[in-house]
């Protein structure tokens, strides 16, 4: 396809991508808009705010629309695998609904990752804990406790009963929220309840308790006075462009503590006057949060060697 002369022009946002075609979502318009990826423009990922323009097809009335410019991005989310592969899910987040759930349980060390993650984007971190009708709930709740206490808000949920689902969807109802959880949790399922006529496809647990994936793109649903942004389950969530000396950032309790560590680039492991060992020592700092960060800088260090 080629420009048309003079072409007509729309803004909008990317609320669903499909290799080469894009769905964008406008305020003018309540049908999404299909329109075809750009090289020129980059590779647009849900969320960007993007200016499409009109093409001309094979036959002369066949009219279409092409990405032709991608606004500046912020407030993104990252992963990278095993394989040191980066991947941009999404920008234009406001919101980051971790979601846990009861069975399989709570993983802390990937919650951590997500709050850092969101805490270096400016993204508000909400932790979700869905399946609370099953046994075990108050042990999940005790495990994500920690993180209330940081002043992370939580949702207890049970999609399949529907307890909590106002609460929640409250939470969600401004704003660009997106939901991540590694398989299994109930996303799709949490998603289904919110918004039964999106009609997402879901699974039971595997056998072996880890899951199946059920999403396999990230895709917006228009939502109250927002849009909540599935993604596929995933096992790992590396950070990409983290320092690691940053990563105390992602910590609110550390980063609070660190300004009264005796030297300025102190990472807090063996520096003499180091405020936040103290803090852990006296309880403070859980020590489980602290062996996190100590794990994720550490992990971040051995990649840039």
């Amino acid at each position: 396809m080629s420009p048309r002369s003079g072409s007509d022009r729309l803004e909008g946002r990317v609320v669903a991508v499909y290799g080469e075609l894009v769905e964008l979502g406008t305020s003018e318009r309540v049908e999404r808009i299909p329109a075809f990826q750009s090289r020129s423009a980059g590779t647009a990922v849900v969320g960007d705010t993007v200016e499409a323009e009109t093409v001309e097809g094979p036959a002369p009335d066949e009219v279409g629309w092409r990405i032709a410019e991608i606004a500046p991005r912020e407030r993104c989310l990252w992963r990278s695998s095993r394989r040191r592969t980066a991947q941009l899910i999404a920008s234009g987040i406001d919101r980051l609904a971790v979601v846990s759930a009861v069975e399989p349980p709570p993983r802390e060390g990937l919650i951590d990752r997500y709050l850092v993650a969101a805490e270096l984007q400016g993204i508000q971190p909400l932790l979700v804990l869905n399946k609370i009708d099953l046994p075990g709930r108050e042990q999940a709740r005790e495990q994500l406790g920690s993180f209330k206490s940081l002043g992370y808000p939580l949702c207890a949920v049970s999609a399949k009963e529907g307890e909590g689902l106002e609460e929640l969807g409250d939470a969600l109802s401004r704003g660009w929220s997106l939901l991540v959880g590694h398989s299994g949790v109930g996303k799709s399922t949490l998603l289904n309840r919110l918004l039964p006529e999106a009609g997402l496809q879901t699974s039971r647990l595997a056998r072996t308790g880890k899951g199946r994936h059920t999403t396999t793109v990230a895709t917006a649903l228009r939502f109250r006075g927002g849009y909540l942004v599935d993604t596929p389950g995933i096992r790992e969530f590396g950070l990409v462009g983290v320092e690691p000396r940053d990563v105390e950032r992602g910590f609110r309790e550390i980063r609070e503590l660190a300004e009264g560590c005796r030297f300025s680039d102190c990472a807090h492991r063996s520096e003499p006057g180091c405020a936040v060992r103290e803090a852990v020592v006296e309880g403070a700092i859980e020590e489980r949060r602290y062996a996190s960060y100590l794990r994720i800088r550490e992990s971040l260090e051995a990649g840039e060697r």
